[in-house]
């Protein structure tokens, strides 16, 4: 597909992203966040928890790269090392740049108390449904997967990470609404 039909789809993605970012701690939505937190926060359990510590995890940089790594390798068989080499410079790139929007928004996240694991920089857009969703649609697309399986991929793994990063106490919803957005319309520009 080509980069015009997918500038209308990113626009729409980080002019939602713009939106969350406005709304943060002043609007409605703020009230969502609080009441969603506190409504999972009163249903964690030991089970649970280690289930979310388990799926967080797999947004690392050091699980998320090696498997871009792999799916790089895999592709290069296939189209040359620069056309592998593509999706891994997209992810990076979307990393800095989220990093840097998230220093500008600077969000503060849900209080020390409810968190379960230890946090680093600010909340929004979150880190790791970012980089989850880099990966899992870098990495799909590396291997040749496009349409809807790619948008299902990307999906997919922002939706469990995500869930696995507020379950932990670490972010608040929308801060990985923004995440999976800013991915997604970081993926169509850059074609990862």
């Amino acid at each position: 597909m080509t980069i015009a039909r997918q500038l209308p789809a990113a626009a729409a993605a980080f002019a939602g992203v713009a939106v969350l970012a406005w709304d943060a701690d002043r609007g409605w939505l703020t009230e969502v966040d609080r009441r969603v937190l506190a409504a999972v926060c009163a249903r964690r359990g030991p089970a649970a928890t280690r289930v979310a510590h388990a799926v967080s995890a797999l947004a690392e940089p050091h699980v998320a790269y090696p498997v871009l790594a792999l799916a790089g390798v895999a592709a290069a068989r296939r189209d040359g090392w620069w056309r592998a080499g593509a999706p891994c410079l997209a992810v990076a790139g979307g990393a800095v740049v989220r990093r840097r929007l998230s220093r500008l928004i600077a969000r503060e996240r849900p209080p020390a108390a409810v968190w379960l694991i230890e946090p680093e920089g600010f909340s929004l857009p979150s880190k790791h449904t970012t980089l989850a969703v880099l990966t899992a649609g870098a990495t799909v697309r590396a291997l040749g997967v496009r349409g809807g399986s790619l948008r299902a991929a990307t999906l997919l793994a922002g939706a469990g990470i995500g869930a696995s990063r507020v379950y932990l106490g670490v972010h608040w919803p929308t801060d990985v609404i923004a995440g999976w957005l800013f991915a997604e319309g970081w993926l169509r520009v850059t074609h990862g």
